[in-house]
């Protein structure tokens, strides 16, 4: 046991169902309200069933199903649920990857036996603590490969089953009977593969390597070795993102912009002084302000350019909060600080603008040609800008003072 896969299907509406009961049952679309010229971007099997797709238009999808709920697609929502879900598989597990909204697959191996657990009882703790957290129908499957877990936890593992394990002797027989929708091909593909007869991942596996390789390229040369449990792939982790978060509370509540401004400022200075960004650059600030009535304020700015100066990080966000009107008086001001890269730096002019500098860029010039004998240093001019060819438009010329 190597890898398992977390899948929650149609996460979306899950989700809605969850928070709204009696909806459960009803053809749910989600993306916006039915007039819009907007896209379908989740939808439950009853609306499936009905003819409509993720990406039809709404107008198209009201009219294939006219009973049905439209609801707007909540996106912070969405992502802090996956987030949540995300975080418990975390603490089970040093190795997880995001596949997807309410779709994971972990890295497994060994933690059973630290756990001092079997490996059916490792998951299902595993399958008890995410359904615990989200309240939501969650399939598990854990196998020795990833495509197979993911077959397994999309084709298998139901809300009932709990979660299932898959052996390495028994993983070709347990992917043949199989639909070729579980392969992670092109959708053109499956209906390619149905049209030729082939439903199942087992029949799939019976042909010949290089007939599949013939008819699709090297997408039939990696269905048909995934058909037959042969899959090298690993769980990639999502990369750490380092937030470094600082916050003061204010002498005195205040709703002038000027002790906003001051705190910040003083905020992004111990921030940047921390060992975890020093001498690297940034491209995020999320500014928060505690008002005294409760509420937050939360504005977020991202830079054109990654920066780890406290001074343009201040320019760019002082007009907004200069502007901010406020419901209350602000106790408190926090920062955090993200997106961290390599130290991202401008070139300044070699000489500032000015006679006595362009004197010293002549003299320079004229050396350097003494020396080599020969002009070396050129300048671009227009020679027949109206050409088609570009190597006429410009030439170089030697720079002559």
């Amino acid at each position: 046991m190597n890898v398992a896969c977390l899948v929650i299907p149609g996460f979306p509406v899950a989700l809605v169902r969850r928070d709204t009961p009696r909806l459960r049952g009803r053809p749910v679309i989600i993306g916006s309200s039915p007039g819009e010229q907007a896209q379908v971007t989740a939808c439950s099997q009853e609306a499936v069933k009905a003819g409509v797709s993720i990406g039809m238009t709404l107008p198209r999808a009201l009219s294939l199903c006219p009973g049905a709920v439209f609801l707007p697609l909540q996106e912070s929502t969405i992502a802090a649920e996956a987030e949540a879900i995300l975080d418990v598989l975390g603490r089970h597990s040093p190795v997880v990857e995001a596949i997807d909204h309410g779709h994971a697959h972990i890295d497994i191996r060994g933690l059973e036996r630290l756990a001092g657990l079997t490996a059916e009882a490792y998951l299902r703790d595993l399958h008890e603590a995410v359904t615990l957290t989200c309240r939501l129908p969650a399939q598990l499957a854990a196998a020795g490969a990833v495509f197979i877990a993911h077959a397994g936890a999309v084709a298998v593992a139901g809300p009932t089953t709990g979660a299932i394990l898959v052996s390495r002797e028994n993983a070709r027989g347990f992917l043949a009977p199989l639909p070729v929708e579980v392969l992670p091909v092109p959708a053109a593909m499956h209906q390619r593969l149905r049209l030729l007869g082939l439903e199942r991942l087992g029949q799939v596996a019976e042909l010949p390597f290089s007939a599949m390789q013939a008819q699709f390229g090297r997408t039939g040369a990696r269905a048909w070795e995934l058909a037959n449990g042969r899959d090298d792939s690993v769980v990639v982790p999502k990369p750490l993102e380092v937030r470094v978060a600082e916050e003061v509370e204010l002498p005195a509540p205040s709703a002038l912009s000027e002790p906003l401004v001051v705190a910040t400022r003083a905020l992004l200075l111990r921030a940047l002084e921390r060992p975890e960004v020093r001498g690297h650059s940034l491209r995020r600030l999320d500014w928060r302000l505690g008002l005294e009535n409760g509420e937050t304020v939360a504005r977020r700015f991202v830079f054109r350019e990654p920066t780890a100066d406290a001074a343009r990080m201040l320019f760019v966000a002082k007009g907004k909060i200069e502007r901010l009107q406020l419901a209350a008086a602000a106790v408190s001001v926090g920062v955090t600080l993200s997106g961290l890269c390599s130290e991202y730096g401008h070139q300044a002019n070699l000489w500032p603008i000015g006679p006595r500098r362009q004197k010293e860029l002549t003299e320079a010039i004229e050396q350097l040609n003494t020396r080599a004998g020969e002009p070396q240093v050129y300048r671009i001019v227009e020679v027949q800008p109206w050409s088609r060819i570009p190597e006429r438009q410009q030439a170089l010329v030697a720079y002559r003072p």
